[in-house]
């Protein structure tokens, strides 16, 4: 699903960004939205269910859709209209405290941020590159916002895990990411 080390374009062409703004971009909706420091475990279902509907005077929305309409989809985003769409069984594995689940949701918050105007559900090319490429920029706000790579340096893999509720795939690309600044 969420691949973290791409090497390959698996979304659609998008404006270019580098790591460093999606990383400001997570931070100020960590700040704005969640209302929490960096070294603080970001609560992505109070995000969901509370914070954004408020913040954007409850025109966003959220809808829990069964694997029937879903099918493989975890979760879809359709940033122009604000609105979310999460398979049944990730939203419930969100309510469980479920990393894969907690990244899923982090992940569609990055293409709300942004990906205002693009028709995402749509083909295109693969003849982009990797950070023109939306799904790889939404893996990189989803990481920063629930693991900020400031905030790894020095930590095991187990730390970052425990610290921020991360599964051992993303923590480990935390790691290597810290490893790099």
């Amino acid at each position: 699903m969420l691949d973290f080390i791409q090497k390959h374009n698996t979304g659609i062409k998008v404006k270019p960004r580098s790591k460093g703004s999606i990383a400001g971009l997570a931070g100020a909706f960590r700040r704005k939205v969640c209302k929490t420091g960096a070294a603080d475990c970001v609560d992505i279902l109070k995000a969901l269910e509370l914070d954004l509907p408020r913040l954007t005077e409850k025109e966003f929305e959220f809808f829990p859709l069964g694997r029937n309409i879903m099918g493989d989809t975890e979760a879809a985003m359709a940033p122009d209209s604000m609105k979310m769409f999460i398979r049944q069984d990730v939203y419930d594995a969100l309510h469980e405290g479920d990393f894969r689940a907690r990244f899923t949701i982090a992940h569609e918050f990055g293409h709300f941020m942004l990906h205002e105007g693009v028709a995402l559900a749509r083909s295109n090319a693969k003849g982009h590159k990797i950070y023109e490429d939306s799904e790889w920029q939404a893996n990189c706000f989803a990481a920063e916002l629930l693991a900020p790579v400031s905030q790894c340096k020095g930590l095991t893999e187990d730390e970052i895990m425990q610290k921020f509720q991360v599964s051992r795939q993303c923590a480990s690309f935390r790691l290597k990411e810290a490893s790099k600044n």
